[in-house]
């Protein structure tokens, strides 16, 4: 959400292209002798110095946030850091590992906040790519102490017993910081403290949020927003990312900017309705005071304001629960690209990745997008969707390469274009995505490869080369397949016509498939057209779903809609082998989990389903 980030960064950029080349080496590694006077009598042999190696790439660590409880020496927190890193070296295509140290960026003794930045430093003989940049490129880690200020958060471990907790991708730097456009005061331990402090709302496992809020936001998002359990945990862990589940989160960075405490701030912004003091006296508005507040960390003038207004037409505190899920709600029926992804990702592991990647890409859109997206996606499995799914999942070892909220035409008004949206998105890299228009012949008329080699990426570098208006009148295919490291495979193909009269209209797909398997997107089955089913809906059980075994009335109509929709099943209301198996083929075809059991999801895709 903080999309001032490209003027910061070019500042920092600009200023870090004349920081000398980092080393880390010491001062004792230097040799004395090496600046005094060499006589003629004895002249000192030559021998060339052995060349360093040039570190070009970091292979991302798993985790880049811990937590410790107290207040620990800066030798204590090291012991459980990594003793190695895993880099590129130049000349080299596979990474291999150097022993590092980790020293802290701040003051360790002397600093303001309760977290600490730790960089890593290695041996003289490996220097940083002049490619690289310390700020952006290494990856640092940050280790959080007990928030002072929020009292539902508990120490969950000694300082014997501290380990990782959540997996966090680099942090964002604070682009809403008031540098007054001064570079040459640039410093990479200022730089260090305001992208931690970006972090500090993000001590996220499940144990920090009220577990009321938790269970309150899944509940909303699963009943209200009608979101499958896999996109409810992807939504989920990006809120929690933001704002720890406290929708009366203020931006860390702007609590000691304002001198006031979350509660503090909201209780001011809720008496003066969006006017307010700071501790010192300066007057502020919540709408243009740039500072991130509430669940999503709400933060431009726009959406703050949005946000208020939404607060005072119904009564509500600025950070009332339910009316930032409202808002949440209904702020995403304008990010369509976003809630076509969530509405359709499968209700397994590989929807729960993939919607938390791109709810972050597409909404939140931090800095550091596309390493944070993978990082949330992977947190998404080992926390929310292991708590509320009940199975355990990783994101190694299976591909979940997807195209997400991609446009794609369903009609062209010849010499008009269409705009190529959307991301693929996958938790290995992607090596290629290829997007052709081809015409009723089969032959390739425009086609475009992109090599981006990163877990996700925008659709739109193909948009030049799709020359949709240059097409006439008939009828032509568009294709678009993204291919990953892991040998994942996801081809999208949809026909679509060109006429001389008529307007162009575009659709938003979304498509995944696993390793090497080929789908056409859930748009071109069955859920878009013809007539729905016109029987009565089952009532489901008070489980929540339907099992072999059961028997009944409610039975029977899970039955014939099971029939109506072209399954050999008899409507006996047996819940026996032959409903299991139609019930398995329905939930394949609709990208859900096929366990045979007919419960919400399974009915909810029912419901939306046309013949």
């Amino acid at each position: 959400m903080r999309r001032k980030v490209i003027c910061f960064i070019l500042s920092a950029m600009l200023v870090l292209t004349f920081i000398p080349q980092i080393s880390f080496a010491n001062e004792e590694d230097m040799d004395p002798a090496a600046s005094e006077e060499i006589t003629a009598e004895e002249p000192a042999e030559e021998t060339a110095p052995e060349p360093a190696a040039v570190i070009t790439g970091f292979v991302p660590l798993d985790t880049t946030e811990y937590y410790y409880e107290g207040n620990p020496e800066e030798n204590d927190l090291t012991l459980y850091l990594p003793e190695t890193l895993s880099v590129y070296l130049d000349g080299s295509d596979q990474p291999g590992d150097i022993s590092v140290s980790w020293e802290a960026v701040e003051d360790f003794d002397d600093t303001d906040f309760y977290f600490y930045s730790l960089r890593p430093v290695w041996d003289s003989s490996y220097v940083l790519s002049g490619e690289l940049s310390e700020v952006f490129d290494v990856p640092w880690i940050t280790v959080y102490r007990q928030e002072p200020e929020n009292n539902i958060i508990e120490p969950v471990v000694t300082e014997d017993e501290a380990e990782p907790i959540y997996t966090e991708e680099e942090g964002s730097i604070d682009v809403e910081a008031d540098y007054s456009g001064d570079t040459a005061g640039f410093s990479l331990k200022t730089t260090a403290m305001n992208a931690a402090s970006r972090l500090i709302g993000a001590v996220t496992d499940d144990v920090y949020a009220a577990s009321s809020n938790t269970d309150e936001i899944y509940k909303y998002l699963k009943q209200t927003m009608g979101l499958n359990t896999a996109a409810a945990c992807g939504v989920m862990i990006n809120i929690n990312a933001e704002s720890a589940m406290s929708p009366i989160n203020l931006q860390n960075t702007y609590n000691a900017r304002f001198g006031l405490s979350d509660t503090e701030y909201t209780k001011a912004v809720d008496k003066g309705k969006g006017s307010y003091k700071t501790s010192g006296g300066k007057k502020q508005n919540f709408k243009t005071d740039a500072g991130g507040y509430g669940l999503c960390q709400w933060t431009s003038a726009g959406r703050k304001t949005n946000l208020l207004r939404r607060a005072i037409d119904s009564g509500k505190s600025i950070g009332n629960l339910n009316m930032q899920l409202a808002h949440l709600n209904g702020e995403l029926q304008s990010y369509q690209q976003v809630l076509t992804t969530l509405k359709k990702v499968p209700n397994n592991a590989a929807g729960a990745y993939i919607a938390a990647a791109e709810f972050c890409l597409s909404f939140e859109i931090p800095a550091n997008t596309i390493n944070t997206a993978a990082s949330r996606g992977r947190n998404c499995l080992s926390n929310y969707w292991k708590t509320y799914s009940g199975t355990s999942a990783s994101a190694t070892g299976t591909s979940f390469v997807s195209l997400c909220g991609y446009s794609y035409p369903t009609a062209v008004r010849e010499g008009k274009g269409m705009d190529v949206t959307g991301y693929a998105v996958s938790n290995y890299k992607i090596t290629s995505i290829t997007g052709t228009i081809s015409n009723s012949k089969g032959k390739a008329l425009y086609t475009k490869t992109l090599k981006p080699n990163t877990t996700a990426c925008k659709l739109s570098g193909m948009d030049a080369a799709m020359k949709f208006a240059r097409l006439s009148e008939g009828t032509y295919t568009y294709t678009i397949k993204a291919t990953d490291s892991f040998g994942g495979t996801v081809k999208a193909t949809h026909t679509f016509k060109v006429n001389s009269s008529g307007s162009s209209t575009k659709a938003l797909g979304f498509a995944t498939a696993g390793s090497g398997q080929e789908v056409t997107p859930p748009d071109d089955q069955d859920t878009g057209s013809g007539k729905a089913y016109t029987g009565k809906w089952p009532k489901l059980p008070k489980r929540g779903y339907f099992k072999k075994g059961d028997k009944g009335k409610q039975v029977k109509r899970v039955q014939k809609f099971l029939k109506w929709y072209g399954y050999k099943v008899k409507v006996n209301g047996k819940y026996n082998k032959k409903t299991v198996k139609a019930v398995k083929k329905f939930q394949k075809k609709m990208g859900l989990k096929a366990d045979g059991e007919f419960g919400r999801d399974t009915l909810s895709k029912a419901k939306q389903v046309r013949k």
